[in-house]
This record gives structure tokens, sequence and C-alpha cells, in this order.
């Protein structure tokens, strides 16, 4: 059956803060496979389907493990489209940052994250203000995708100016990181657009 469910950006950013520094997180609590390299968008897909209700907060064995079966049983995923796991870095849709942006941009999917773009220019031309918690960032970066989106990042705080707007991200690990990190450097990162979700409809019979 199909159910709609609702985006709680609180809880994509309480993931995201919990996991953004994975390297220092226990073995036994790590729900997903994490690659070294390339592991931006994973990580966005995880903050992203916490929000959508995924995944049960906390940290314990036990929480651990009922985690662990909703990944297995493809909750709040789309089977064989957009999925995790705890061994391989997941579908193209789920762990590559174009791929991301289509499906859960497109306006044909029957199920799976709902997202709209919010912008698409450069630093100078987006207003920081527009931004909220919970929105996907995406990113040219120069240095190793020079002619196409190559990063993603997940928002944690909302402000005026870009040293007020917050992320966390993977590759490279970030927590709660100022955007200044990379607007202070726009020959590098010379375009981003923002991607803002809402509401979804995913299917309940797993």
């Amino acid at each position: 059956m199909l159910q709609t469910f609702e985006y709680i950006p609180r809880n994509g950013i309480y993931y995201a803060q919990a996991f953004a520094l994975i390297d220092n997180m226990p073995e036994e609590q790590r729900l997903f496979f994490y690659s070294s390299d390339d592991d931006c968008t994973n990580f966005v897909s995880q903050c992203v389907w916490a929000a959508y209700g995924g995944w049960l907060p906390g940290f314990t064995e036990e929480i651990a493990a009922k985690n662990s079966q909703l990944i297995l049983k493809n909750v709040r995923q789309v089977s064989g489209v957009w999925y995790g796991s705890k061994h391989h870095i997941g579908s193209n849709k789920w762990c590559r940052v174009e791929e991301f942006c289509a499906f859960v941009s497109s306006k044909n999917n029957s199920q799976g994250p709902n997202a709209h773009l919010v912008a698409d220019g450069d630093f100078k031309s987006i207003s920081p203000a527009i931004i909220r918690k919970g929105d996907v960032i995406q990113m040219v970066a120069k240095s190793y995708t020079p002619d196409r989106f190559g990063h993603s990042l997940y928002v944690t705080t909302e402000g005026a100016e870009w040293g007020d707007v917050h992320i966390c991200c993977h590759t490279y690990n970030r927590l709660n990181a100022p955007m200044t990190v990379f607007s202070s450097f726009p020959e590098i990162y010379s375009r981003l657009r923002v991607l803002r979700f809402s509401s979804a409809v995913f299917n309940t019979n797993l």
C-alpha cells in the first residue's frame, strides 16, 4: 500500500549531525556502507531518508538492530531504485549527485523523495536567506568535477548570510560547517543549486 509521509527536517538534521563525523563512530553503530571517497550523496540520501521517518533516533544496540532491519526492508526507500545498504554504497539514484537530483525532482515518480528546485546560480546570484533547514545544496566543484555538479550538502542551520548557513556533509566530513568554507572560493565552487523536500509517497507493504 502506498502512503504519504511528511518530510521532517529536524529528523534529517539530527541524523546528519550524528553521522557527519562517521570516522569517529563505533562500527556497531554505523547503519550504512560509507565510502572513503565520493560519499557525499550517499550521506545526503541517508539524511533525506531519516527526515521521511526511515530512521529511529538512538544509539543503543537494540535501536541499531531495529534500524538495520528497517534498511533491509527498504522502509522509506524505493526498492530497486533509491536505496542504501550496509554492504555497498547503494543505487545510483541514492549515491550519485546528478542521478539523485534528477530522481527526487522528477514529477513522474509514483513514490520516493519529493523535491523541487529552489535556486540555481552562483554565490552572488543566490541569496542565502532563501535556504531552509533540511534543504540539500549541490555544487559544481571545479577541482574534481569542472563541468557538472559533483558535491552534495545537507543544511542544518539557516540564516541571512552565508556564514550563518551551516551544513553537514561527507567527503570531506564536516559537522555544522558554515557555507563560507565554500562561498569564499567561488573560483572553485562556481555554481550551486538548492533542493527543497516536501511530503512524499512510499510503499508500506514491505
